[in-house]
């Protein structure tokens, strides 16, 4: 079981004695399966994972998206993720996974489970309906986003719909942040760059194109860090522009969905150059200190 650690500058107002307060978040997508916790080493050991998110006295919880495999019902929620991560709920800010939509009509399962949690967030009907919100962490800004609005499915500009909307809020919520916070951080379930989409991308090439608009816009207001799960291991990139070139004042990427379905193995080979870390050996979750 491992901790991921990341530690972001703290921020003073110009003119003002410097005081540093400090904000834990904890991060991690791929959590519960429809079975409870077994010793098998690469599957089902979201315990353990909750037992580590407890142990680090956080100030909030970004669940990466995919809570609950292998269908996201409300059942599978109350039965397996609730007596190990409701315990987290006070602090938890869900993100929805593709799993999510398996058998639960417009994730019915996930919006109801965590129905009274998301109107503590926001009052926005449409953040409710879909899962985008913002929220703010002393001087940090840091927004959720559902990727299963673009993921596979065509953008439509002159025909809006649920994938639009959600760029639109983007687009005003960055931009009224701007300049007001230390940094910010958007986190949703599927990660844009990632060991397996470089290697698939080959073969499907438009399949991974759908986020890019997502990206440019967190590029155009210097977006500090993306986090994601979706992929269940764990990837450190080095920061980049939207279109996958280094660039030192670009966007930092995790994936973290090492929350204790099972793990997946990095089976195509070479690394992506601007890969730095890559492990999926272990179980474990992020923790940020802000």
């Amino acid at each position: 079981m491992i901790v991921f650690v990341l530690v972001l500058p703290a921020w003073s107002a110009p003119g003002q004695a410097s005081k540093q307060v400090v904000y834990r978040l904890g991060a991690v997508g791929d959590i519960g399966m429809d079975g409870f916790p077994h010793n098998n080493p690469r599957r089902v050991q979201y315990d353990d994972v909750s037992n580590l998110l407890v142990s680090m006295d956080l100030d909030g919880f970004l669940l990466l998206g995919d809570g609950q495999h292998n269908d996201g019902t409300l059942q599978e929620y109350q039965t397996y993720y609730d007596p190990y991560f409701g315990r987290l709920m006070n602090i938890t800010y869900p993100a929805t996974g593709n799993h999510d939509y398996y058998k639960s009509a417009n994730a019915s399962g996930f919006f109801t489970y965590f129905h009274d949690r998301l109107v503590q967030i926001t009052t926005d009907p449409l953040g409710l309906q879909y899962g985008y919100y913002s929220f703010n962490l002393g001087t940090w800004h840091i927004v959720a986003l559902n990727s299963r609005l673009g993921y596979g499915l065509p953008w439509s500009p002159d025909n809006p719909g649920p994938a639009e909307w959600q760029l639109a809020w983007l687009q005003k919520d960055l931009a009224d942040a701007a300049k007001k916070y230390t940094g910010t951080i958007v986190y949703l379930h599927h990660p844009y760059y990632d060991w397996e989409t470089y290697w698939t991308a080959e073969w499907f090439p438009d399949e991974f194109t759908w986020e890019l608009p997502i990206w440019q816009v967190m590029y155009q207001y210097h977006v500090d860090l993306v986090l994601g799960g979706h992929n269940h291991n764990y990837q450190r990139w080095l920061p980049q522009d939207p279109y996958g070139n280094y660039y030192p004042n670009g966007i930092r990427q995790i994936v973290c969905g090492t929350g204790g379905a099972y793990l997946w193995a990095f089976n195509h080979p070479p690394q992506p150059k601007n890969l730095v870390t890559a492990i999926d050996s272990s179980f474990g979750a992020l923790r940020l200190t802000l």
